[in-house]
């Protein structure tokens, strides 16, 4: 089962651009059983007549199940997915599965001790120096390497670069200092969950244990702050805490386990990305499927031959 969508807009750059026609496998983690006859073709026919079934269309009238997949969700995948609304669909690299532990150390992601560059095509902001103008713009014109820089003073630069045309400015020679920029720690948490307890920004983040199905988390004060968010948001249950004691359901509690596995998407843009260091992470219910390929690309309405049929490292 595949299905065709097409990207209104792109933080996966140069993974994805704006108007790429994408094919998403769905087979592969599995399709997911539909929740309400609504969601049934043909048969859904038969409930758009009838008025007592047409006042619950936005319901969901049978739990999540999903049939099992070829494979499982590995890091670095190009997952599509939806959020916040059932029909806004998302498409990010998975960058921490269930069970992981992820953090973000200037910029790089880590799982456990371990770096993790799935492609050569995920962007980051560099600063630079050159000794001539003159000579750099000759020798970047010599190996048609098409960025755009901003220039911050009389020989310094600024600009965004995928690893391989970092691999190809620092062999010009007349680059000097080359240098991620990340983001400044404050002494106030920035991104998810913006809690006190986590004083993260989007290049120095957790480290975070991404969920997985019966991973049982001790109800802290760091804890709470840390996956309230997600346990209220989607796995179907109230919990609050009053005076360091802790409910869910209104039954006071110790520990919570979790009910479904999630996941830490991350756009390839990583400084022009809204991904999980926003919004939070993403549970198995809402996985739709693996991108397989660009079917065909319009980018900047222009037909791109290079992207026909062209392969989602």
């Amino acid at each position: 089962m595949v299905d065709i969508y097409i990207i209104p807009s792109a933080s996966m750059n140069n993974t994805l651009y704006t108007n790429d026609v994408i094919l998403v496998n769905k087979l592969k983690y599995g399709p997911k059983l539909p929740r309400s006859p609504f969601e049934i073709p043909w048969i859904n026919i038969a409930f758009y007549f009838n008025d007592r079934a047409k006042q619950r269309i936005n319901e969901k009238w049978w739990i999540y199940k999903r049939l099992s997949g070829t494979i499982n969700i590995k890091n670095g995948d190009v997952v599509v997915f939806t959020m916040f609304k059932d029909d806004m669909v998302i498409v990010k690299r998975c960058m921490g599965i269930a069970g992981d532990t992820l953090a973000i150390r200037r910029g790089d992601v880590y799982i456990g001790e371990n770096i993790l560059s799935p492609s050569n095509q995920i962007l980051n902001t560099y600063e630079f120096s050159v000794n001539n103008r003159r000579v750099f713009y000759n020798k970047l014109d010599s190996i048609d390497l098409n960025i755009a820089l901003n220039r911050t003073r009389s020989n310094h630069f600024r600009t965004t670069l995928s690893l391989q045309e970092k691999s190809e400015l620092e062999r010009l020679g007349d680059v000097k200092g080359l240098k991620k920029v990340t983001d400044t720690l404050t002494s106030k948490s920035e991104v998810y969950p913006n809690s006190e307890y986590n004083c993260w920004n989007r290049d120095e983040y957790g480290p975070f244990v991404v969920p997985k199905k019966g991973m049982t988390i001790s109800l802290t004060l760091e804890n709470y702050a840390l996956y309230h968010k997600a346990i209220n948001e989607h796995e179907k249950v109230s919990i609050k805490t009053k005076e360091d004691k802790y409910t869910v359901n209104g039954t006071e509690v110790t520990t919570y386990t979790f009910k479904q596995n999630y996941y830490f998407m991350m756009g390839d843009n990583r400084n022009g990305s809204m991904d999980s260091r926003v919004w939070g992470i993403v549970p198995e219910e809402r996985i739709i499927g693996k991108v397989q390929c660009v079917l065909w690309s319009n980018y900047q309405d222009t037909f791109q031959w290079n992207r026909f049929f062209k392969k989602v490292e």
